[in-house]
């Protein structure tokens, strides 16, 4: 069993059904709402960078960090065919360090912290972004939602087939530990024709609103905003994924 995105990463755009550009419009439309202007961004847990890019060509300024090198590499090749000189960074979010480096927004997309299973963990991720950030610097980041990780991930299997790949996503969820076992099941045409069977894990958990405004309390943060995703209403039962907003304190 691989690590997880060892090898999603090579097919993880083909796979994912995201409109992006709604994505970061919403994240513009989130600063305004809360009076923050962007100048030097970093995007923890950026994946192929499809956040990362876009908000670069809006005029921010990022730097994009993700524990996988196999997201890295794919987000590097995709900046550099547009021409976009953007710094990526192999790092874990539990305690990345970049000497000098000082931002003033930090973004979290796509269900990053939901990979953050233990409570130490997501303890540590806070404590990084809290030294990372200037302080009143913003930190943007989503969770998949009790439902999404209970009734839409749950105990389903999901496949799909591709041109040169097929996948079969087999989940299996723990109410106790309110913790997601995904099991991805890949099978990739080779140059010779032929079809090889490769396997990774996935692990998500369920944070919940209250637990984020603890750990805010905890760790120097003002939860701005705990909104059902791309809107500005209260996060609710019905939302597959809530937004975040938080301050960092002085």
């Amino acid at each position: 069993m691989r690590e997880a995105y060892s090898i999603l990463a090579r097919f993880y755009d083909l796979c994912m059904e995201v409109d992006y550009g709604e994505w970061v419009d919403y994240l513009l439309e989130l600063c305004r709402f809360h009076h923050h202007t962007p100048h030097c961004v970093i995007d923890l847990g950026c994946g192929t960078g499809n956040l990362t890019i876009p908000l670069t060509q809006q005029g921010w300024r990022l730097t994009g960090v993700d524990l996988s090198w196999a997201m890295i590499a794919e987000a590097r090749g995709k900046a550099a065919g547009l021409g976009l000189e953007i710094p990526f960074y192999v790092a874990d979010l539990r305690d990345c360090r970049l000497p000098g480096a000082a931002f003033d927004t930090a973004i979290s997309g796509c269900d990053v912290l939901n990979y953050l299973t233990s409570e130490s963990d997501l303890e540590r991720a806070f404590e990084t972004v809290f030294r990372l950030l200037t302080p009143g610097g913003l930190w943007l980041f989503d969770l998949n939602s009790l439902s999404k990780v209970e009734e839409v991930y749950g105990n389903n299997c999901y496949a799909d087939l591709q041109d040169d790949f097929a996948y079969f996503w087999d989940n299996s969820y723990d109410a106790e530990k309110g913790i997601c076992t995904m099991d991805l099941t890949f099978f990739v045409r080779t140059a010779e024709g032929l079809y090889k069977r490769v396997r990774e894990r996935h692990q998500q958990r369920i944070w919940l609103p209250e637990q984020i405004e603890q750990l805010c309390a905890d760790h120097g943060f003002e939860l701005l905003g705990c909104y059902d995703f791309l809107t500005t209403s209260p996060a609710s039962t019905e939302g597959e994924r809530w937004q975040f907003v938080v301050r960092r304190q002085v």
